[in-house]
This record gives C-alpha cells, sequence and structure tokens, in this order.
C-alpha cells in the first residue's frame, strides 16, 4: 500500500513538472518584480550544543516545525538567476523525556542567490546564508536518575541553507530545503589571541559548532 502511495505521489509530480514546462509565461519565474510568500513544514533539530542538554541520557524528540515567510527577489537577470531576500518564522515543542516540553522558535533572514535549470524549465535550485535568531524556554529536563537544568536564552547564528524549487502553475511553486544554524564564537586557544607582526593587529581566532538542523518542504505563492 506504502508503494502505491509513493508511486502515486511521484505521477502526480511528474505531471505538474510537465504541465508547469509546458505553459508559456511561467509567472513565477518572468515576473520583473518576484513576491512571494511560503508555508512549509518539517523536522527542527537541536544538537547538544544547541538544547543545552550535554547529558547523553537527556534528549529531546523531533516533532512537527510549521515555518512561514515572506520573500522577494532583488535582482531577475533573464529570468534565470534571481537574487532573493527572505524573512520566516519557524516554531515547534520538542520533547524531552518523554513529556516535558522544550519550546524553541526561530527566526531567519536570509539572503539566496537561485538559479533556473533551462531556459524554460520549470525547476530551479538556490543556496543562501544569513543570519537566524534562536529563542528556548528552557526547564528542568530528566536524564537518567537526575534532572538537568537548561536556563532560558537567545542566541543569533549563522544560517546556511541549500533547497530547490518546482514550479507547478503560474503561481504556485514547491520547495524543500536544508537548512543548518552554527553557533559561532571567539576561540582563544591554549594561548589566547595573540599578535601578528606582518597585519600589525591581535588575532582571534574562531570556532564554529553546530547548533540545529532543519529539513522543510512546503509551498511558496508569488503576488
Amino acid at each position: 500500500m506504502k508503494s502505491r502511495i509513493a508511486l502515486t505521489l511521484v505521477l502526480i509530480l511528474g505531471l505538474a513538472i510537465t504541465a508547469a514546462a509546458e505553459e508559456k509565461g511561467n509567472y513565477n519565474f518572468d515576473a520583473h518584480t518576484r513576491v512571494y510568500g511560503y508555508v512549509m513544514g518539517g523536522s527542527f533539530h537541536l544538537t547538544a550544543a544547541g538544547s543545552g542538554l550535554w547529558d547523553t541520557l537527556a534528549y529531546t524528540d523531533d516533532t512537527l516545525a510549521p515555518t512561514a515567510g515572506l520573500g522577494f527577489s532583488l535582482l531577475n537577470i533573464r529570468s534565470r538567476f534571481f537574487l532573493n531576500l527572505e524573512a520566516d518564522f519557524t516554531t515547534t515543542t520538542l520533547i524531552s523525556g518523554g513529556h516535558y516540553e522544550f519550546r524553541t522558535s526561530a527566526l531567519a533572514f536570509m539572503i539566496q542567490g537561485e538559479y533556473r535549470l533551462g531556459r524554460k524549465g520549470p525547476v530551479s535550485v538556490y543556496g543562501g546564508v544569513g543570519v537566524g535568531v534562536i529563542h528556548k524556554n528552557g526547564g528542568n529536563f530528566p536524564a537518567g536518575y537526575e534532572w538537568l537544568y537548561v536556563p532560558e536564552s537567545t542566541d543569533t547564528t549563522l544560517v546556511s541553507e541549500l533547497g530547490i524549487k518546482v514550479s507547478i502553475t503560474r503561481r504556485l511553486m514547491f520547495r524543500a530545503a536544508l537548512r543548518a544554524y552554527s553557533l559561532v564564537d571567539e576561540y582563544y586557544g591554549d594561548y589566547g589571541h595573540y599578535w601578528d607582526d606582518y597585519l600589525d593587529f591581535w588575532m582571534d581566532d574562531y570556532n564554529s559548532e553546530l547548533y540545529a538542523t532543519s529539513f522543510m518542504a512546503g509551498f511558496e505563492l508569488h503576488f
């Protein structure tokens, strides 16, 4: 039964791609000013560094994380290459120890490059970087026979993203993306910051640590 459902979904998506490819003047790509909104859903995962649950006996179960956002294209070069600016909000409630809630939200501001595959193709790929602000409610969480306290916090992270879009109708696209949030801190190593004789100023090292990951899929509507 599951294989039949999967095959049906693949066929429907294939027909949608074919229809979109044959459609003339696809508004999703050909509009001079692309303004759009999108709604997506997927998984949101906090790493040990992101959740603060460093103990191996403490964990969180990922749940559905809805995302809503707005975007527009700063550049549209021959309906093939686009420079987009997007902002979106993600919220989720992770479960720790079976029923203890760990509420998390993320606000992301992204700048991304999007490239259309083929001169009149319905598929485009994109990648971007930006800034993400993640808020966690914190609390006491079970870790084996003990309790682990995680304080409420708001952290600023570096966001990177890779995704794909498929034009379904003149104004509607399917989109999916894999996103990573990284925490970048000053790292002084064993000797602290050091003096660079060539550049003639103090140098600091930086350490990047994976904070959270997210996989999202949904729809994008062009106005």
